[in-house]
């Protein structure tokens, strides 16, 4: 191809490339002032905003209010509250306890005489399994030759509760004596569990009248149960025990169980399964009444 001829061709080329360059400089000289003038419209939209929050504040508004007009009012039942969420009337802590009916389909699982050295590790592997928060109630002295075992309960999401000392019949007991009993067990169990103890189960379910002015003088709340399937009783099986707890379910109910029994250890897994099935769930004594669920 002669010389002159290629001269030429690039000199075409570039005069066309010419107006090319200067429209793609106009475009993007055209996209930097769009972005100036969105950005500068946000931040006047923010100013106005957060103006806005200020005038709402000042006149006492919240945020859904505020497009109303309406001021805030915190016992105001205009709210929308979260469904989900069950908000249980107050139990009177000098109410003795053994049932919740307001919780619904929600039961306690507790465990009295505790803790055993035979089987508490045992309970504990069922309840872990099988995800199940429960009460324990357990014995000082008891207690205090498996203080490990203690932590463990307490360390694995379970409640400790307080059951005497020496589990003695406490109508038989006068104040300084019940005193003693509760008082010492319940320092003993904090140490161990690092939980604030604020529940008790008398032996044997014997109240008297110095038993719920001692309680009372130390802020505790007395617990009993709505269910007791007998498990002690000689002879007791598994069957029986899931049988009579199923028999008398109720709301909210509080039931009786006690570690160091071979047969109720067997019957546990079988009872969570079939409750759990019929659509109850578990909870701790504290959770069944509105307090915090460990």
């Amino acid at each position: 191809m002669p010389r002159e001829h290629s001269q030429a061709n690039l000199a075409r080329y570039g005069r066309l490339m010419i107006p090319v360059f200067v429209i793609l400089i106009c475009l993007q000289l055209f996209m930097m002032q769009l972005v100036l003038s969105i950005d500068a419209g946000d931040r006047k939209k923010a100013v106005q905003q957060s103006e806005d929050v200020e005038q709402n504040a000042e006149a006492g508004l919240d945020p859904v209010q505020a497009s109303n007009g309406k001021p805030a009012d915190p016992a105001s039942p205009n709210r929308e509250e979260d469904p989900a969420v069950t908000v249980l009337p107050p139990v009177p802590r000098e109410e003795i306890l053994r049932s919740v009916p307001a919780a619904g389909k929600k039961v306690a699982l507790t465990f009295d005489d505790g803790p055993s050295s035979s089987y508490t590790l045992d309970y504990l592997k069922v309840l872990r399994e099988n995800q199940v928060p429960a009460t324990f109630f357990l014995v000082g002295r008891h207690a205090q030759k498996n203080p490990s075992l203690v932590t463990m309960i307490a360390g694995e999401g379970h409640e400790i509760a307080n059951h005497t000392f020496d589990h003695p019949d406490l109508r038989k007991c006068d104040e300084k004596a019940i005193t003693e009993q509760i008082a010492r067990t319940s320092d003993l169990l904090s140490q161990w569990s690092q939980q604030e103890i604020k529940l008790m189960r008398p032996p044997g379910g014997n109240i008297s009248p110095g038993l719920s002015k001692v309680v009372a003088a130390m802020n505790l709340r007395i617990v009993m149960w709505a269910i007791d399937p007998r498990d002690w009783e000689k002879n007791k099986t598994s069957e029986e025990i899931i049988e009579s707890v199923k028999k008398d379910l109720q709301p909210g109910a509080i039931i009786l169980l006690h570690e160091g029994k071979p047969q109720t250890l067997k019957a546990l897994p079988v009872l969570i399964n079939e409750l759990r099935g019929d659509g109850w769930d578990f909870v701790t004594v504290s959770g069944l009444i509105g307090g915090e669920d460990r």
